[in-house]
């Protein structure tokens, strides 16, 4: 979206749990709820030998973003917004919020 500004596209997998999945397969599976429990499931993993899945959930209105968007990038959001992309309402009350919560 930010970088060629075409819609999202993609397909809803859920209510798949992954973790569940790769320790079902045998191997280690690691879910971050979180953003505090991060850096430590991921040292947990690194730590681990064999296979490792960690899975990952967020806000589904977040958008990928870089730290920092350029006015090009910016474009480009809006650009794929504009072409229909799904709950991009949803996705621009969420930068909004984002962009509030942001502390100065």
């Amino acid at each position: 979206m930010v970088s060629l500004g075409n819609p999202e596209y993609g397909c809803d997998l859920a209510p798949i749990d992954f973790a569940a999945f790769a320790r079902a397969c045998g191997g280690t599976g690691l879910t971050i709820d979180k953003p505090e429990d991060c850096a430590p499931t991921l040292d947990e993993a690194f730590r681990t030998p064999g296979p490792v899945v960690v899975e990952a959930v967020v806000d589904p209105n977040e958008p990928p973003m870089p730290p920092r968007v350029t006015a090009k990038q910016a474009a480009h959001l809006a650009e794929a917004l504009a072409k229909g992309t799904a709950d991009g309402h949803k996705i621009i009350e969420t930068i909004l919020k984002d962009k509030v919560r942001k502390p100065v």
